[in-house]
């Protein structure tokens, strides 16, 4: 069974569709998406409602493709869910999450489910491509082709490819299609269509009495798996225990290590904060941090933290990135109550599994110690969409002007030039770095930054003496230096993002 394309995964109906948001998909989002039509097997699926679309993704009525694909469907109102079932496996969809639960494993995706007038919606990619379906879009005929096969299959749940998981204890969890599960201790006959899987967990995959016997859709539990790289193989075989033909087998390798640990030393549950300004203190035991922007690829035991205050902890990309063992200083916190998340998540920024990860509740008054911490500790803040802080000043548009005040150095202002002398220079944040990293200037020179990564990033005084507030992709801000000093940047989002501009 072939997965879904990458052209469908990056593709499948964003034309027309960026941008909407939360609040307009159920009036807006159904009329947009309503001209699509979904192909079964070559023949038009007929909706019970239109289609919509969430986070640039097509989302179908659960009724309709659940019929289409020969699965039954349940809505759990009391739950908040809707749930497949199809042969052996059964998958379950919360509302407005984006973990499902197939075969006993959780499974990540990039959108939810959803209620839209009370009936559920569920994103066609995700469901039909572990349900055994092929997909493919057609964008100039506006048109999703969904097409399933007679052809016995499987799809490996978990785990993933090349995953590496925190833990002794790994559950293997496979969809079959096409191959109906039974227990070969009461059906012992050969029979066409009919049997149940092997699997081989780092042994002789050509011996069935070392496979594990999977005859239904409970997930294989391996216990007391060593730190490592692991083999693991998976076969179609029928009730006399040899594989059907042609064979269906697939193997994969994977690599488990030992758990680490992750505690937040402030602020404590239950805390109450004086102040606008909170300071993040972790610990982490059994894996190292380290700056993702300078690693190729995921490493066991190794990767950053992330912090989240008050935003979605499912989007990396509101997420403060720690990559060194610094305190995390969020800003301009209003007074109230407040949720801090901060999780474990390898150079990809995907979590470690299974997750660690840390909640934290605590308050804020606002009425005193603003501005009193000392300004030796290095700050982080929320990116733009951040929500429950105030971005420091100051506000303004995205192409904000500034005057430099006094310099960290302290050393004596010189005279500005005047404007037929003045000078520009470009800084560009890329790539989580301000390049160049160091800048010579003299004084009276204009400095635009100009960010281009896909997250908003601040220039930030270390001393505190100005702040550009949040700079959006593609959005610039600049910054004339009427003094002589040595000015130490920062992004508070990111800390680890550093730059001197040297003005003489």
């Amino acid at each position: 069974m072939r997965k879904m394309t990458s052209a469908v995964l990056a593709g499948i109906l964003v034309a027309g569709f960026i941008g909407l948001s939360s609040s307009q998909l159920a009036v807006s989002a159904a009329s947009s998406a309503g001209t699509m039509k979904v192909l079964f097997n070559g023949k038009e699926l007929r909706l019970a409602e239109a289609p919509v679309v969430s986070n640039n993704r097509l989302l179908v009525p659960a009724e309709s493709l659940g019929e289409a694909l020969g699965a039954t469907v349940a809505y759990d109102q009391a739950g908040k869910a809707v749930t497949f079932t199809k042969g052996a496996n059964t998958y379950r969809l919360p509302f407005n999450s984006k973990i499902a639960t197939m075969n006993g494993v959780s499974v990540s995706s990039d959108t939810a489910a959803i209620l839209v007038n009370g009936k559920p919606y569920v994103p066609i990619r995700f469901l039909s491509e572990h349900l055994g379906v092929d997909v493919d879009y057609d964008p100039t005929a506006r048109t999703v082709s969904l097409k399933a096969s007679d052809a016995p299959s499987f799809q490996i749940l978990s785990p993933a490819p090349h995953d590496i998981l925190y833990t002794s204890q790994v559950e293997v969890s496979v969809a079959a299609f096409g191959h109906h599960l039974s227990d070969f201790r009461q059906n012992m006959q050969a029979k066409a269509g009919e049997g149940h899987i092997h699997i081989w967990l780092d042994t002789d995959p050509s011996d069935p009495k070392l496979a594990y016997k999977m005859i239904d859709g409970k997930p294989a539990v391996f216990d007391n798996v060593q730190p490592g790289t692991h083999k693991l193989t998976v076969q179609l075989v029928g009730n006399d225990h040899k594989p059907i033909q042609p064979e269906v087998k697939e193997e994969i390798t994977f690599a488990t290590t030992a758990v680490p640990a992750l505690s937040v030393n402030g602020p404590k549950e239950g805390e109450a904060i004086s102040g606008d300004r909170v300071l993040v203190q972790t610990a982490v035991s059994g894996f190292s941090l380290s700056d993702f922007r300078m690693k190729g690829s995921v490493a066991a035991s190794e990767g950053h933290i992330h912090l989240w205050l008050d935003t979605d902890v499912s989007n990396p990309k509101l997420a403060v990135k720690q990559v060194n063992g610094d305190p995390v200083t969020f800003d301009n916190v209003k007074p109230g109550k407040h949720t801090l998340t901060v999780q474990l998540v390898g150079a990809d920024h995907k979590p470690i599994q299974p997750e660690v990860k840390q909640v934290v509740h605590f308050t804020t008054t606002g009425k005193s110690g603003v501005g009193t911490a000392s300004k030796s500790v290095v700050s982080n803040n929320h990116d733009a969409a951040s929500e429950g802080s105030a971005q420091a000043a100051p506000q303004g548009t995205d192409h904000a002007s500034h005057k430099a005040s006094a310099p960290a150095s302290g050393q004596n202002a010189q005279p500005a030039q005047s404007q037929s002398q003045a000078k520009s220079f470009q800084v560009d944040i890329k790539n989580f770095a301000f390049k160049p990293e160091t800048l010579n200037i003299p004084a009276g020179t204009t400095v635009t930054f100009t960010n281009h990564d896909d997250v908003g990033h601040t220039v930030t005084a270390k001393d505190g003496s100005f702040d550009s507030g949040t700079i959006g992709k593609g959005k610039t801000y600049s910054m004339t230096f009427a003094k002589a000093g040595v000015y130490a940047i920062y992004c508070k989002p990111h800390n680890f993002m550093v730059d001197t501009i040297t003005v003489k």
